[in-house]
């Protein structure tokens, strides 16, 4: 008898506990679907695809739009056929170069030396070598040129002829491209958030590929900046949504990873992106091999299913429910069906068979009222984070372009500053999906951009000499920055609720690209002013980013806000940095 009432109560406990959980409450369903069973494991892996092209398309102007060391075309000494390109140096340049031999540091010398020879005729090469009867005081500015091909080939800038006069259009492509990067992120969030996330992507996808295999057959730069602007917008604004898409379908256990794993796809797309520029130097196959494959990225509309969290947050229940009886086989697991009954209690049926009436008198009651952008705002709290994200994605981005343009200093070989520059992100970004799991979003937040910005003071002040002192910190910089890029993704998406998700991470990312274009304008500064002006603004705005952000309530190991009332009620985790780090035995028993 004692071991029949034992058997009846633990079957009772067992009932009790499969009974659990609210109904369409995502995380709920995973402690029985498992945070991230093959279901979601083959989403998140097939969108690691397209997470490689923003770091390719992002960093090929490094090489698009590389300026190489250019002089005028000698008429006379130069072969017809060596213009535009061929052998850069000749003895015979002192003779017809006013200043050839000069110190180009100065920027006088380096203009004369790339835009004017000197008013004189010459009929051969022995001429030019002997250098006889040439007026030194007569100068005329040339209007063809000869280019340096050792590390470039074919570049916009030998291709539209950026010289000299036209030396101020140089940044140009570069300019347009991050102003691209700041509305990218808002328009796609907003079209994600309402159309879901596999409709944004699905033409997303088709747009970038079409303006940025177009960019290859520009025939001016007006054209080139145009698609390149439309090339940052669509990048940028879908890299955000495979971030999202992918927080979205995991568990909390492995949110974290996800972010750093997209992250490091990234860096993975910019070291390949200079692996093929290595040996292929000429911009317009570069922008066609980068190009191209983006359409076979659409084959992925029909392997990647619509974002569960966001069908349940739009209330498209039966969808969800679909979807969620699929996971289940496929993971070989079972969903009680106590949570997939609309949450009025009366069960899902086909979106077929709901009738306008029938929604009418049975589902009116949990078809509330949208949340959006604006009751995000009217929330102090949630404003408050919003606005402290938007700085911290100033600063990152900012911190992480200012020490990536400045990758030259690190050694003598382009493809070399280029390739270290990437490569030290990897380890940075292995490192912090330990680090961030088990100390927090927060910490690492805040301790990255604190390091970093003394790590960019120390590279500014110290002296050139020995140039490894400045080869380390700058290392040194971009490994922490780029920690805090990574982790800025996931925390951001972790602070607001599902259906403001996209637009706030959105925001969050447009407002802050403002510093990818202050960059490179602090870096010119430092040309002009002093080196160590940039990385002085640096150092101040990510320090004081990294006190601001220990505002920002943790979020480790923490369910993902559905409703602006769950996301301000994570505002008791502000000032505890490891409260909430008991649940984490919890996350590990739903596996």
């Amino acid at each position: 008898m004692e071991t029949d009432n034992k058997s009846t109560s633990g079957a009772q406990l067992k009932d009790e506990e499969n009974l659990e959980g609210e109904p369409f409450n995502y995380d709920d369903i995973l402690k029985h679907l498992g945070q991230l069973g093959k279901f979601q494991l083959r989403a998140f892996l097939w969108l690691c695809l397209p997470a490689i092209f923003p770091g390719l398309i992002t960093m090929s102007l490094t090489f698009t739009g590389g300026v190489p060391d250019y002089r005028c075309f000698v008429d006379g000494c130069d072969e017809v056929e060596s213009q535009g390109q061929g052998d850069f140096s000749h003895p015979w340049l002192n003779n017809t170069i006013p200043g050839w031999e000069d110190d180009a540091s100065s920027s006088d010398n380096r203009i004369k030396k790339q835009c004017y020879v000197y008013n004189h005729t010459w009929n051969n090469v022995e001429e030019c070598l002997a250098g006889s009867d040439v007026n030194i005081d007569q100068e005329i500015q040339c209007s063809e040129w000869v280019y340096d091909d050792s590390i470039f080939g074919s570049t916009i800038v030998t291709e539209f002829e950026l010289t000299c006069d036209d030396e101020h259009k140089q940044p140009i492509a570069s300019t347009v491209y991050m102003a691209g990067n700041i509305f990218g992120p808002l328009i796609f969030g907003l079209i994600a958030d309402k159309f879901g996330r596999k409709a944004a992507y699905t033409w997303g996808i088709l747009f970038m590929g079409c303006v940025v295999t177009g960019s290859a057959l520009s025939k001016n730069l007006i054209t080139f900046c145009v698609l390149r602007f439309f090339s940052g917008l669509a990048n940028l604004g879908l890299f955000e949504i495979y971030i999202v898409w992918g927080i979205e379908s995991v568990g909390t256990k492995y949110r974290t990873i996800c972010g750093f794993v997209y992250q490091l796809c990234f860096t993975v797309g910019s070291a390949l992106m200079g692996c093929i520029a290595f040996f292929v130097r000429d911009w317009q196959i570069i922008q066609i091999i980068i190009g191209a494959p983006i359409f076979l990225l659409l084959a992925l509309h029909w392997l990647v299913p619509e974002s569960i969290r966001w069908l349940v947050a739009t209330k498209r229940y039966e969808s969800a429910r679909k979807l969620i009886l699929k996971a289940a086989k496929v993971n070989k697991k079972s969903v009680p069906d106590h949570l997939l009954v609309i949450p009025n209690g009366q069960s899902v049926v086909k979106d077929a068979e709901i009738s306008s009436t029938a929604l009418n008198e049975n589902t009116k009651n949990s078809f509330v009222k949208r949340e959006g952008l604006i009751d995000v705002l009217r929330s102090p709290v949630l404003l408050k984070r919003l606005v402290i994200m938007i700085a911290a994605w100033f600063g990152g981005v900012m911190g992480y372009y200012g020490i990536t343009f400045s990758s030259n200093n690190l050694s003598d070989n382009f493809f070399v500053n280029y390739e270290l520059s990437m490569l030290v992100e990897i380890p940075a970004y292995l490192c912090g999906i330990y680090v961030t799991d088990k100390v927090g979003r927060r910490p690492t937040l805040c301790a990255g951009m604190i390091i970093s910005g003394f790590a960019c003071l120390i590279t500014g002040l110290v002296p050139e000499d020995p140039a490894f002192i400045r080869v380390t910190f700058s290392l040194i910089g971009k490994f922490f920055i780029s920690t805090v890029m990574a982790v800025l993704y996931s925390f951001t998406a972790e602070l607001f609720p599902t259906e403001t998700r996209g637009v706030t991470v959105g925001i969050s990312s447009t407002l802050g690209h403002f510093g990818g274009v202050v960059a490179p304008i602090l870096a010119d500064a430092g040309r002009k002013i002093d080196p160590a002006f940039p990385y002085i603004i640096f150092a101040i705005v990510n320090v004081c980013v990294g006190i601001l952000g220990l505002l920002l309530p943790e979020t480790n190991h923490l369910p993902l806000p559905t409703t602006i009332q769950e996301a301000v009620d994570m505002e008791k985790y502000t000032f505890s940095l490891h409260r909430c780090c008991h649940r984490k035995k919890e996350e590990e028993n739903c596996d």
